[in-house]
């Protein structure tokens, strides 16, 4: 890459791919700069130090893997199921980067602002599947409860060991979300 051209969401890209495989431990300038292939000039055009890049790494992953996604599905969807499943699927099926999500939370378990951070982003998350269970018939609390279901069932789907196919994690997800739009 040519330093005079690097933008400062070219640095937000690269340091998230590093971070999601070394955590916020070896994100180092050098590492980002060398993987740019590029001086630290180039660097601290962008950032102040590593502190600034590490908060505006978290903002930058935080607006494009939660606000700007939420966004896109309410744009582009009308029915709160599909709205539910595009992210469902994303996240699940899709080419999310569950490495970077991990190592986001296991940043926060030493650092209270991330940590207060996540909290905002989980709310976030969740009050956008809040919205899709009301708008299919739900009283609030019941909806924020199916809501924190399908978000847990969402994340942690990554990381269970169940041996299945895509097909089969596919046809579980779906099954799992009907349940959750059931009256009863």
């Amino acid at each position: 890459m040519k330093e005079d051209r690097l933008s400062k969401e070219d640095w937000l890209e690269t340091g998230l791919k590093i971070f999601g495989q070394s955590g916020p431990g070896g994100l180092r300038i050098a590492t980002v700069c060398n993987a740019m292939k590029v001086s630290k000039g180039s660097f601290y055009w962008h950032f102040k130090d590593r502190q600034d890049f590490l908060i505006s790494l978290f903002e930058f992953w935080r607006k494009r893997e939660t606000t700007a996604l939420i966004v896109f599905v309410e744009n582009a969807y009308s029915e709160p199921r599909d709205r539910i499943w595009h992210v469902v699927e994303l996240v699940t099926l899709g080419d999310y980067d569950s490495a970077t999500e991990l190592a986001m939370r296991q940043w926060g378990q030493s650092d209270e602002n991330v940590s207060a951070s996540l909290e905002k982003v989980d709310a976030e998350r969740i009050a956008f599947f809040t919205r899709q269970f009301e708008a299919s018939g739900f009283d609030t609390e019941t909806a924020h409860l199916r809501a924190i279901a399908i978000y847990a069932l969402t994340l942690s789907s990554d990381y269970m060991q169940t041996n299945e196919t895509k097909a089969a994690l596919e046809a579980r997800l779906q099954t799992s979300l009907d349940m959750l739009l059931e009256m009863r």
